[in-house]
């Protein structure tokens, strides 16, 4: 049996492993990172999936989280150095609806204050008041969002909050951030299409209208994307990961693709290393950082033996929320839209109600196929015109609520039937877009399982984000990178602050293995 010996391993090759592996890299230690598959990346990946010469970004393509992470601000020069460039819209997102209305919002803020006006002076107000409450908010959230939770920065950050805004004041903030979708809808806006905008953004994750703690989400991206514009990875979002990779081993670091672990060793002092699917071991000083979902991991890559109480009972407990499918379209040019102002729009949400996507997510969990789901239209190539050939256009499309199994079904048998579905589903909003259909790829919740094991029932943001398993993620335990099994550490989408391209957990796992 052959055996390495490093200071670190790292168990998957997903953003925040490369994260974790280049701070560790960078204070002298000897890392490996290990990853399953033949390419890095993890939900992070791009490749020509339906002709040659459109490069489709395959799960996440928002990378507006990264761009504003402490590793793009500490490494960003370098990376640009290793050839990565980003495409930015200012035209970030729009709603449409059947009606022939819609809602955008630009970079612009007074265009889209204007656009608002035009639609509803009742909106328009409450969009400036939801506005002014995201600028005291984001100031004091977002330093909470990269420490762990809990912690002394995060109390502070709480307590800046309610100083900053007084009593009165923080009281409407703290009931925005315990409300629904559909009750901030409800409390800030007048019309359907204003409402459905918000509730939009919560099925994102897996916010129905009526989920309490829903209307966080909205008011930060509603926002920030109003404030950044929004941005995408140039020729594919796995040109970042291959910079990431590639400074990674400017550094020292190593990345062992297509290496299954089949086992995180643990003795009387805690992990010491991985077995590898062939047999192989490799050994760390310091210990593993895995990046492994917890159920994932305490079920398939330890003995149970080795698993304390408490551990298995957060792994026991930690839930997945509803399907994912994408559908990926090569086409004769853009989008037809009955309105042709939305073909340059990073996103185009089309739901379209917010009634439409509480039956949605409803649906979703009785496993039946939503009659409409809410559909997240990505177009890439208005934003970056390099991923299809002049005159074409690329299609994102991410169908967001789905059953993780189709009752009485699978999801083999019904994928295509669903995509048709989307396809018939956006032909409303444009005329003729079926028929500049070139080339399509379908991956449904199954596919996406199958692809990357965070993603159990094609849940595309590893585990639900509700408020309980937001704040305590994956547990209030485990919610500071460290397990109860010493020198094995956590990070990933399954930990605080959770899914997303944000490149925060990695960097707090490595600091917390190095405190010790």
């Amino acid at each position: 049996m052959s055996q390495e010996n490093v200071d670190v391993v790292v168990i998957g090759a997903g953003h925040q492993g490369l994260v974790a592996a280049t701070a560790l890299a960078e204070k002298g230690l000897s890392v490996v990172v290990v990853e399953r598959s033949d390419v890095a990346g993890g939900a992070i990946r791009s490749g020509e999936l339906t002709l040659p010469g459109f490069t489709h970004d395959y799960w996440a393509t928002n990378m507006g989280l990264f761009l504003g992470s402490p590793y793009f601000a500490k490494h960003g020069a370098e990376l640009g150095a290793l050839g990565l460039k980003f495409a930015h819209s200012s035209t970030p997102y729009a709603s449409a609806f059947p009606n022939g209305k819609n809602l955008k919002v630009v970079q612009d803020g007074d265009a889209t204050a204007a656009m608002w006006s035009a639609h509803n002076a009742g909106d328009a107000q409450g969009w400036a008041a939801l506005g002014a409450l995201f600028g005291d908010f984001a100031g004091s959230y977002f330093p909470m969002y990269g420490n762990p939770l809990p912690s002394k920065g995060t109390w502070q950050g709480a307590r800046a909050l309610w100083k900053a805004r007084g009593k009165k004041g923080s009281g409407e903030l703290l009931r925005i951030l315990l409300s629904s979708t559909r009750a901030l809808g409800d409390r800030y806006f007048e019309t359907p299409e204003a409402k459905s905008l918000l509730a939009a953004w919560g099925m994102h994750l897996d916010y129905a209208p009526d989920i309490t703690g829903g209307a966080v989400f909205p008011l930060l991206e509603c926002f920030l994307d109003m404030a950044n514009g929004m941005s995408i990875v140039e020729g594919g979002a796995s040109n970042l990961v291959n910079a990431m990779v590639a400074l990674l081993e400017k550094k020292g670091g190593k990345v062992l693709l297509g290496t299954d672990v089949a086992r995180i060793l643990v003795n009387e002092k805690g992990a010491f290393g991985v077995r590898l699917a062939n047999g192989e071991q490799i050994l760390a000083k310091r210990g593993v950082i895995s990046t492994v979902v917890l159920p994932v991991m305490v079920n398939n890559l330890l003995e149970s033996s080795d698993v304390p109480a408490h551990m298995k009972q957060a792994a026991a407990h930690y839930r997945f929320g509803p399907g994912t499918m994408m559908v990926h379209l090569a086409t004769n040019g853009p989008i037809p839209w009955s309105d042709s102002e939305l073909a340059k729009f990073a996103y185009v949400h089309v739901g379209p109600y917010v009634d439409d996507m509480a039956r949605t997510y409803q649906q979703s969990l009785a496993g039946e196929i939503p009659d409409e789901p809410l559909l997240v239209v990505g177009q890439s190539s208005a934003v970056d015109p390099s991923r299809a050939p002049e005159g074409k256009a690329v299609v994102w499309i991410q169908v967001r609520t789905l059953p993780n199994i189709p009752k009485g079904s699978t999801w083999a048998a019904q994928s295509e039937r669903v995509a048709d579905q989307v396809v018939a589903k956006l032909e409303k909003y444009a005329p003729g877009f079926t028929d500049t259909i070139l080339g399509r790829h379908v991956m449904s919740p199954a596919d996406l399982q199958a692809a990357n094991p965070n993603l159990v029932g094609g849940d595309s943001v590893a585990g639900s984000h509700q408020l309980d398993q937001f704040l305590m993620r994956p547990s209030l335990d485990l919610g500071k990178y460290a397990t109860e099994i010493p020198r094995l550490y956590i990070a990933g989408a399954g930990t605080w602050p959770g899914a997303g391209a944000n490149a925060i957990s990695g960097g707090l796992a490595a600091a917390r293995l190095l405190k010790g």
